[in-house]
């Protein structure tokens, strides 16, 4: 059952989600300024270092916690692929480096339309060498994502596999990674998400795959082969629409053998996570993707 702080959420966001997509036709330039709300969501943290960095050509915000070990989670935000920022989910990846203790890296990747798929899944990559580069091992590297940046985190930790790369795990939070946005949730869910809809991510998917292919396993990664994978937490909530996504990417990872830890939250918004510190839901998931990466690199150690 939600909590009450879920419950009130409900009519707060159907507002925002409105005044951002409200108009008859609101421009790129009003979506993305919409979007920046989000960095609002959560609560604000003292305790979290935040400096400004180039991540292999790519600015970046990189969240130090206090007694910070060696581990590091490179984050893709969420946006569609067409909005959010670092700024956006710094709050977000605040909590997040607070509770795992971990270094984690928001990076600022291109974005569509202006810069098409795949450049966003080159960045995060570019990103991750610029780590190996600074001495980080890619046993203790994580790559996470949130909607659509999950899909380029998921698409990037599939390559690196493929290149014989072993990371600690990935970290997917409702994620966007089935852009044929055929599942079923599309409608069991379509009422319930105040966030997302079917017809609102049809011109996000064009943005990102102006080709239409989204059946491509780079496009939409969820349909890759993903025998190989390291460790993956797969988070979304029960009311969304893209919790068949979320779903699908743990059953095909857990019948490719790979370790899936996988959880259902009830009643919550979409990446309910970055409301952590204001929304109970959001700190215990943050708290377990904290608990369960550092059992990860306990194992790896």
């Amino acid at each position: 059952m939600a909590s009450e702080v879920a419950e009130k959420l409900d009519a707060e966001l159907r507002a925002f989600t409105a005044s951002m997509v409200g108009a008859e036709n609101p421009s790129l330039k009003s979506l993305r300024e919409g979007s920046e709300a989000m960095g609002t969501f959560g609560a604000a943290r003292s305790d979290v270092d935040v400096s400004e960095v180039d991540m292999g050509g790519r600015r970046a915000l990189k969240h130090v916690p206090q007694d910070a070990g060696d581990g590091v989670i490179l984050n893709l935000h969420g946006g569609g692929l067409t909005m959010g920022s670092p700024e956006s989910h710094s709050r977000l990846a605040a909590h997040l480096a607070a509770r795992s203790k971990m270094t984690v890296y928001n990076l600022d990747f291109r974005l569509a339309p202006e810069h098409p798929f795949p450049a966003g899944i080159d960045d995060s990559a570019a990103a991750y060498r610029w780590l190996i580069e600074q001495r980080v091992s890619p046993d203790r590297i994580f790559l996470s994502g949130d909607s659509g940046g999950a899909a380029l985190a998921l698409a990037t930790l599939i390559d690196l596999t493929r290149e014989g790369t072993r990371l600690a795990g990935g970290i997917f939070m409702s994620p966007w990674a089935d852009f044929r946005l055929e599942s079923g949730s599309y409608e069991t869910n379509d009422e319930s998400d105040v966030m997302c809809s079917r017809p609102m991510m049809i011109p996000l998917r064009e943005n990102y795959c102006p080709s239409g292919d989204f059946e491509n396993p780079r496009v939409s990664p969820a349909l890759a082969d993903l025998a190989g994978l390291p460790p993956l937490m797969i988070q979304a909530s029960s009311i969304e629409v893209l919790l068949d996504d979320a779903k699908l990417i743990a059953e095909r990872a857990g019948y490719a053998g790979v370790e899936v830890a996988f959880k259902e939250y009830d009643g919550v918004p979409h990446v309910f996570q970055l409301f952590a510190g204001n929304l109970p839901e959001a700190d215990d998931a943050l708290q377990s993707v904290a608990d369960w990466a550092t059992n990860v690199l306990t194992r790896v150690a």
